[in-house]
């Protein structure tokens, strides 16, 4: 039972504690039940749709991609998310227009547990809860190096394998960290294609002008699409291209261009077509292959294990076997924290604590600071504002950091990103800043 709740930031130490409880191993399945939900007001009176503890979040709304799909002029075109958790069937309202409310109570989020009445526009969604059932979920912890033993990601390895074996598009959603490149190219190496490239375009990196040349090509150098031919072309923030870059993409992708379509976005592509920032038949062609990414913070059990693993791997290059494990007061520190920046933010905390230790401990012998080793010390001295500090700070770890996995790996790039856990774009563009 949660007494109280705080959230500390990265280094902070939480004053409040909540009770403390032990989570079961995770199991081959779980126990859920199945939520049955009718509309039984509206112009879709009639329609049914079946939630389990197995499935994906479903979209309410009048987007073509929801499992609830309205005709309801009133309903938006994501107008809400419904999740089957252990419990409850959890509601979420996604910035609607004219709002949900349960019951008759206008809600943000609620936890459902069958006999409610869900109000959208002028539609009415009666909620029925059947029988508990025992789910079978996915026997792995990983789909190659994306992992995870929570129930949200072992969802995901199914559908991930699904996806490997075919040659659709994918769409993959979710907020900044959680792993998106990542999984664009476990998908590629699990597919028939992964002995063919995998090319990356930025869509957030490069200004808005450039995007076109750089995936359709110039006078003088081939475009993405013509390098990446027989491959992969992972287009991170595709929200951000451009509508008449849209729309030859989807006309390249619509003939006989043999590349395959990775998406990756952080941003409401529903709300982005609703507003005509985005084409529809560029989203409709991608959303079969829709895929979201769970924040960490919906990932129960997998801080702790993620941490153990980072640190593992970190620790397997070091001598000194007192280092061997994570500190004990890691984790507790961050028992409340929400990890807005997912796995990457975790990755970062990790390596932070087994390269540079307790701030302002970054060095620990009279012997180093004699020698005027102590970077940490002769940064706070210096008196910057705290934000200033801070980046000096960051850019000396990832000077240290990238050296040293480079010379562990004889200046592999590739190699080296692998070892560290991130995407080979993301380590290329972290040694780009360096220089």
């Amino acid at each position: 039972m949660e007494r109280s709740h705080i959230v500390t930031r990265p280094g902070e130490i939480a004053t409040l504690r909540r009770e403390r409880f032990t989570r079961p191993t995770p199991a081959a399945g779980a126990a859920g039940s199945t939520f049955v939900l009718a509309v039984v007001e509206g112009p879709d009176t009639g329609l049914i749709i079946t939630l389990d503890p197995s499935g994906p979040r479903a979209l309410l709304g009048q987007s073509p991609v929801c499992s609830l799909r309205q005709t309801d002029p009133e309903v938006s075109r994501r107008h809400a998310s419904l999740a089957v958790t252990s419990t409850h069937l959890q509601l979420i309202e996604l910035g609607s227009t004219n709002g949900t409310t349960v019951n008759g109570v206008a809600i943000k989020e609620a936890s459902l547990h069958g006999g409610e009445a869900i109000r959208v526009g002028s539609t009415v969604i009666k909620v029925q809860r059947e029988a508990p059932r025992f789910v079978e979920l996915a026997q792995a912890a990983s789909f190659g190096r994306v992992i995870g033993e929570s129930s949200a990601m072992k969802k995901l390895y199914p559908v991930l394998a699904s996806l490997a074996a075919s040659d659709q598009p994918v769409l993959l959603e979710g907020e900044a960290g959680t792993g998106k490149e990542l999984v664009a190219e476990e998908l590629h190496l699990a597919s028939r294609r992964k002995d063919a490239p995998f090319l990356t375009l930025d869509a957030s990196a490069l200004p808005t002008q450039e995007l076109g040349g750089r995936l359709f090509g110039t006078e003088s150098e081939p475009g993405l699409l013509e390098q990446a031919k027989g491959g992969v072309l992972f287009v991170n923030e595709i929200g951000n291209l451009p509508r008449d870059v849209q729309a030859r993409l989807r006309a390249e992708l619509a003939g006989s261009s043999d590349v395959r379509i990775i998406a990756g976005t952080r941003r409401d592509l529903d709300r982005d077509v609703a507003s005509g920032r985005f084409a529809d038949d560029l989203f409709f062609l991608l959303a079969g292959g829709r895929v979201e990414l769970p924040p960490v913070r919906e990932r129960d059990g997998d801080v702790a294990m993620l941490a153990k693993l980072f640190w593992t791997e970190l620790a397997e290059t070091d001598d000194d076997v007192s280092v061997a494990q994570l500190p004990e007061d890691f984790l507790p520190r961050f028992e409340h924290y929400p990890w807005p920046g997912n796995v990457r933010e975790l990755k970062a905390a990790v390596v932070a604590r087994k390269t540079l230790g307790e701030l302002g401990q970054a060095y620990r012998s009279e012997e180093a600071r004699d020698n005027g080793l102590d970077f940490m010390s002769a940064v706070i001295e210096d008196d910057l504002p705290f934000p200033s500090a801070r980046e000096r700070v960051v850019k000396e770890f990832e000077r240290r950091y990238v050296e040293r996995v480079l010379a562990r790996h004889g200046g592999s790039v590739t190699k080296a990103a692998r070892a560290s856990g991130v995407a080979h774009r993301y380590f290329q563009l972290i040694r780009a800043r360096l220089k």
